[in-house]
């Protein structure tokens, strides 16, 4: 199970970055971050990729530090 959730990210982040901006509003995706954790949402930050319940959401440069 691991390794095939692992694959399916990576494929889904492949997809996703193709077309991805690289404009990234970090005071929003702070925001995004705490609702979805206060929703109970499993928020997960690999390799500079933000991902609510295993969904790519953003990528995140590798200077920001977010600490929510």
């Amino acid at each position: 199970m691991g390794v095939g959730l692992g694959v399916a990210m990576m494929m889904q982040q492949a997809g996703a970055l193709v077309g991805a901006t690289p404009q990234v509003d970090i005071d929003r995706i702070e925001a995004e971050v705490r609702k979805a954790k206060a929703e109970g949402r499993t928020v997960t930050l690999i390799n500079g990729c933000l991902y609510f319940d295993y969904q790519l959401v953003a990528q995140i440069p590798p200077h920001v530090d977010l600490s929510v």
